[in-house]
């Protein structure tokens, strides 16, 4: 008899991604398929929620026609957080989702902050809520759209649609309530005070489940044009950035993450309901008894400044050649510094409109050096992040993924400007995998990590030393360039 295996699902924001996994994680299928969504008007992302689902129950039948049914026992999803579904009451999506990254309530967040801070019980959510949150983008609907708003039965993020549309069952997870600035943090559930200082009506909002917990099964319609004799049980899954998290090991480690991707996010677990005053906070319970919560913070630019730099400015697409092309003796000398923040910064300067700068540029400054300052000034980026919302036990060691993780030059950089080592995963570990770990925990009520190929990279104590004090320079750098790109008074 075959091994069972257990199926992950991720709605991203470009594609999404379809892997099967045995309990001991490794990959028996795995897929991705792209799409693009629209752009209405500037600064405005959209897509048809139905284009979510119908790719998603391709990818499903694909997997179907490579792996025997009756392996697989159980389906876990994930996906972009904040993007909004407003679905009427007969299932059917009223207007396009609302993504993340749409800016449109831009003019509208400083009177939703200040409506928030009118009640104490609300007060700490006016701190998470930026444009793409599902709180902005529900008023949106309301003030603009009032006819359509008039039809909204359901308010969802992206992964409860597609469940929904898979199961016939409307929940959330505490991941995606947590972020949509609707939910009592401390409280735990839907906030009352939101509601009543915005007039929403509490029926908007699906029942909240652990992100392991079962939910449902495919429905018989679904089964029969999957040809499937028998329904497959679906978890309530979670948020992408609480996936990732999982699959890196640091629920159970309580380390920190950095994930180097399109944009650059760290992440900070514990255990115990902690919340902070910096950065968002997000309640992961991935079990019913789990306190687990996820502070996460975002320099936006990520380890796009890489491509940014290589194949927009030097022109090229030899990223390896170029960063041999840095002396070692360079590291901690380097006199260039790079603020990354290119396209704004919300988590610890909230001002949407900041952008990068070199300095310290010189007649002897060149290309390794401007290059260099571009990977250190990511890793300085970072630091500040984690300084800002760190736990009180200082870390072991950071887990670092995604892309940018692939430079050993980058991995040694931040080691040293850290000052801990970094652990690399070498497996494929991505939030698809998360969520398939979900389904093993839902149907077999624990998982038990499998050992991983990972490599440990140390710092350099002298390294460790010259990087502090440059660390030091960056602060106050950061100081004068928010000064001098603040609006005048």
């Amino acid at each position: 008899m075959s091994a069972s295996v257990y199926v992950g699902l991720d709605i991203g924001t470009t594609s999404i991604k379809v892997a099967a996994v045995t309990k001991q994680l490794k990959t028996v299928f795995e897929k991705q398929y792209a799409y693009d969504y629209l752009t209405p008007q500037k600064g405005w992302t959209e897509i048809e929620p139905d284009t979510w689902v119908e790719i998603a129950v391709n990818g499903l039948r694909e997997l179907f026609q490579k792996l025997p049914a009756e392996t697989v026992k159980g389906i876990g999803i994930t996906g972009q957080m904040h993007t909004t579904v407003f679905v009427n009451k007969h299932g059917f999506s009223v207007r396009p989702a609302i993504l993340w990254n749409d800016n449109r309530t831009k003019e509208s967040i400083p009177e939703i902050k200040q409506v928030l801070e009118s009640n104490d019980q609300s007060t700490h959510i006016s701190r998470i809520v930026s444009t793409g949150s599902p709180l902005a983008n529900l008023l949106w609907v309301r003030e603009n759209e009032p006819q359509l708003f008039e039809q909204i039965d359901k308010v969802l993020i992206a992964k409860d649609y597609v469940k929904w549309k898979l199961t016939g069952i409307y929940t959330t997870d505490y991941c995606d309530a947590s972020t949509s600035s609707l939910f009592d943090l401390h409280m735990d559930h839907w906030s009352k005070e939101v509601q009543e200082l915005f007039g929403l009506d509490s029926k908007l909002f699906p029942e909240v489940r652990p992100a392991s917990a079962i939910v449902g099964e495919l429905t018989e319609e679904l089964c029969k044009e999957l040809k499937l004799e028998k329904a497959i049980p679906v978890v309530s899954g979670t948020g992408d950035n609480v996936a990732s998290a999982l699959v890196s090991g640091s629920f159970e480690t309580m380390q920190p993450l950095i994930s180097l991707g399109t944009s650059g996010v760290v992440v900070i677990p514990n255990d115990q309901h902690q919340l902070k005053a910096r950065g968002k906070n997000v309640i992961a319970r991935i079990t019913e008894k789990d306190n687990s919560i996820i502070t996460q913070g975002t320099v936006q630019a990520g380890a796009k400044i890489n491509s940014w730099w290589l194949e927009r400015i030097l022109q090229t697409d030899k990223y390896s050649e170029e960063q041999e092309k840095i002396p070692k003796e360079l590291l901690g000398e380097n006199e260039v510094f790079f603020f990354p923040h290119m396209n704004g910064e919300k988590t610890l300067f909230a001002e949407p409109d900041l952008k990068g700068a070199f300095i310290g540029l010189g007649l002897e400054t060149g290309r390794t050096e401007m290059y260099l300052a571009v990977l250190e000034g990511l890793a300085f980026g970072i630091r500040q992040l984690f300084e800002a919302m760190k736990n009180e036990k200082p870390p072991e060691y950071f887990t670092i993924v995604g892309g940018g993780a692939k430079s050993k030059l980058w991995i040694k950089i931040f080691a040293n400007i850290l000052g801990y080592p970094i652990k690399r995963v070498l497996t494929s570990q991505e939030a698809v995998h998360g969520a398939a770990i979900l389904a093993i925990m839902g149907v077999e009520e624990n998982f038990i990590f499998p050992k991983n190929d990972a490599q440990l990279i140390q710092p350099d104590p002298v390294l460790v030393e010259k990087y502090n004090q440059r660390y030091k320079k960056y602060v106050k750098l950061t100081q004068l360039l928010l000064s001098f790109g603040g609006d005048e008074k």
